[in-house]
């Protein structure tokens, strides 16, 4: 699948979500916890995540954990890479990833 590139991330710690806009007008939207959970390096092994749904209202509310400070930057031109509150940083989420996690109706 070829992944259109992204045209802005942005984190919104106050509603624990993980935005991207990306080229081709989709939107995804992440919740903190999910992608935590979908860490992809080798000690996490979120590579079992499959999908992750976007968010409802009160999802903040449902969340295990609130992260409150946590860095994301760009990891070359790859995908991102997320500081957590806990200190993991070990995976870099890769841009086709990300996509396929919440992928466009179209894209499936």
């Amino acid at each position: 699948m070829d992944v259109p590139p992204p045209d802005r991330v942005s984190v919104d710690v106050k509603m624990q979500r993980l935005n991207i806009e990306w080229s081709d007008g989709h939107v995804s939207v992440f919740p903190l916890d999910a992608l935590r959970q979908a860490c992809p390096c080798a000690e996490c092994q979120g590579e079992d995540v499959e999908r992750i749904t976007k968010p409802g209202f009160f999802h903040i509310f449902r969340q295990k954990n609130r992260w409150q400070d946590l860095t994301v930057e760009q990891a070359g031109s790859v995908g991102l890479r997320i500081t957590w509150d806990d200190g993991h940083s070990g995976g870099v989420y890769r841009w086709d990833r990300l996509r396929s996690l919440q992928p466009a109706d179209d894209d499936s």
